[in-house]
């Protein structure tokens, strides 16, 4: 194997060249154009309600790919994989991060759909990095003005379909859902939530996705196998049109994933995590957006939570 066919040196020379590092090392372009796809920052925090830091989650996220490797292994050595062997992101580009202030939900989530939008506009599937949950009702705002409802596979520890009231606001890091299945971003019958354990302050938010059409999984729900195939049905119907795909950190056990707002024990592990995100390669059409949110970049651990949150895209990509 030469050098070339390892690593791209033009990028990773310049990665260390300059300490800029890009998203798998993808090579920079932050105005946009069209391309198979594009990584975005979001650098955002202020709808967190306990414990802020992923508004610098966007740059660990970024570090921590340093001279990794953009073919992820197959999960056996022998035969094919499902036709899964390209090399992840193959054609995408790193759009830097989008321009949020910290102080106004409502005027980051206008740069979210003015600079995503752009993106879109020009057939680009999009890739962000958070950055607070809140953030994902911006990329699905922008996402839904070009190809309408959506599907959603959502992997979180939390409904986030707070009414708001009991903060006061409606836009922050646990009333996203609710927001997008309001204002009709998303096709609730199209819509799966994976690994919800939190402990809640009532059944309000469980009460309207279930009335909404939602499919809900708990990390016991995921264990019965009896409920494997309706769970592969499920994932499944997500994928019947255009899809989003978003991942909170949270969703994995802390063990795993501590440096995130809201750790909830009793979550995912990572090969189960990784194992739930290589079915939307058997959908119809690839997902048009996605997302790795909730990374708390100045917790402790937070570069082993970032390490798996970039596996997880890893795969997804894949």
């Amino acid at each position: 194997m030469t050098y070339g066919e390892s690593l791209d040196p033009d990028h990773s020379l310049s990665n260390l060249r300059t300490g800029i590092v890009s998203f798998l090392g993808l090579p920079f372009h932050l105005e946009p154009e069209p391309a198979a796809g594009v990584v975005l920052g979001a650098p955002f925090d202020g709808g967190v309600i306990h414990r802020p830091g992923a508004r610098m989650g966007p740059w660990m996220l970024r570090n921590v790919t340093l001279g990794l490797g953009r073919s992820p292994l197959p999960t056996r050595f022998q035969g094919a994989e499902n036709g899964h062997h390209a090399r992840a992101a193959e054609s995408w580009l790193d759009g830097g991060n989008i321009p949020t202030r910290p102080f106004d939900a409502g005027e980051a989530l206008a740069a979210m759909g003015h600079t995503m939008g752009a993106w879109i506009e020009r057939g680009t599937r999009t890739l962000m990095l958070g950055g607070d949950h809140l953030m994902t009702l911006g990329a699905l705002r922008a996402h839904a003005r070009v190809h309408g409802p959506l599907g959603l596979l959502v992997l979180d520890a939390h409904p986030d379909a707070a009414s708001g009231d009991l903060w006061g606001t409606e836009f922050h890091h646990g009333t996203w859902v609710r927001k997008a299945i309001e204002e009709n971003l998303v096709d609730p019958h199209r819509v799966v939530q994976i690994g919800l354990r939190a402990p809640r302050h009532d059944e309000g938010e469980t009460q309207f996705l279930i009335k909404a059409g939602v499919r809900l999984w708990t990390p016991w729900d995921l264990k019965d196998p009896r409920l494997s195939t309706q769970l592969q049905g499920d994932i499944a119907r997500v994928g019947q049109g255009p899809a989003y795909v978003s991942i909170d950190l949270d969703a994995l056990d802390p063990a795993f994933c501590p440096a995130v707002a809201e750790p909830v024990p009793g979550g995912l592990n990572v090969m189960r995590a990784i194992s739930l995100l290589r079915q939307v390669h058997l959908w119809h059409q690839p997902w048009v957006g996605a997302d790795v949110m909730e990374l708390a970049a100045t917790l402790d651990r937070a570069e082993d939570t970032a390490r798996v949150g970039v596996h997880l895209a890893l795969h997804l990509l894949a």
